[in-house]
């Protein structure tokens, strides 16, 4: 509770601690999950969290369509931390949140995430069949696992969460959008983003760009990345290797992560492979045999 000891008696803005260590929010999180009845937790994710949580979906709340709400919340994802990245894809019939970890995030943070997503969301749009499908860090899950689901202050998950919407009903126009509001806040987060990404690490940039070549069927290959950061393949690498990285470490993260999710839609592993860049079906397993081995 130290780190919350502190904002509480800061008098400014200015004196609160530039970084939140993780163990710092562990230690939040335990002090009030002691305090909630079970179901607690997911009954207030799925209350009016849209609109009052202090989160990038909240900036967001105002836009001129639900779908609007989606898509500019999820470009936005560096404003609420550099430890996840959210993607949306858009399909004929649904549109799909996911939100890829760039480290391992205690459970209660994987649950805040979807449980906003799935819970809130609908709350906000006022139509509780707006959620077609649910993955917590690779799980899937119904609705009422998901409101009834406690977290675990000290797991730690790597793997992807992912919400799926009814395109449809996304397309309807949201009664609180606002203008005026909409204006505020692009003038105030457009240079804030700017800025965020300048300082952003090269690990958190080649993630990134991995989950935007992927879907966009680009090669993910190391010189392809590095291209799309305006680098050279050379530079790319000594900077990762000052973090402690490794391309080829990151790809297999991001593989692991993308390969279970589809998994849980398509049993076609040789067309899963392809579209990870694999050109053998054998290298996918072994690489998901052995990120299983670790888990375990």
């Amino acid at each position: 509770m130290a780190w919350f000891d502190r904002v509480s008696s800061s008098a400014s803005i200015d004196a609160l601690p530039e970084r939140i260590s993780p163990r710092d929010l562990s230690a939040l999180h335990q002090a009030i999950q002691c305090q909630l009845l079970p179901g607690q937790w997911g009954r207030f994710w799925g209350k009016d969290s849209f609109q009052y949580a202090p989160t990038v979906w909240t900036l967001c709340a105002a836009a001129p369509t639900f779908d609007e709400v989606l898509s500019s919340g999820a470009r936005l994802s560096l404003l609420d931390s550099s430890a996840f990245i959210f993607s949306l894809q858009k399909r004929l019939e649904t549109v799909s949140v996911t939100i890829y970890p760039i480290v391992a995030l205690a459970e209660w943070q994987h649950l805040m995430l979807v449980q906003q997503l799935a819970l809130g969301f609908p709350r906000l749009v006022g139509n509780q069949n707006l959620v077609r499908s649910v993955v917590l860090s690779g799980r899937p899950q119904t609705i009422k696992q998901l409101a009834a689901c406690e977290p675990s202050a000290c797991r730690e998950l790597i793997g992807a969460s992912e919400v799926v919407f009814d395109r449809a009903i996304l397309e309807l126009k949201n009664p609180a959008a606002s203008e005026s509001w909409e204006v505020i806040t692009r003038s105030v987060i457009e240079p804030l983003m700017g800025l965020r990404l300048k300082q952003q690490s090269a690990t958190y940039r080649v993630i990134k760009v991995l989950i935007d070549h992927c879907a966009a069927g680009v090669p993910l290959d190391m010189v392809s990345v590095a291209v799309a950061l305006h680098t050279e393949k050379s530079t790319l690498r000594r900077r990762l290797k000052a973090e402690g990285q490794s391309f080829s470490r990151l790809l297999a993260q991001f593989r692991i992560q993308e390969a279970g999710l589809r998994l849980l839609k398509d049993d076609d592993l040789a067309q899963i492979s392809h579209s990870l860049g694999y050109q053998s079906v054998i290298s996918l397993r072994r690489l998901l045999k052995d990120a299983r081995k670790v888990a375990a």
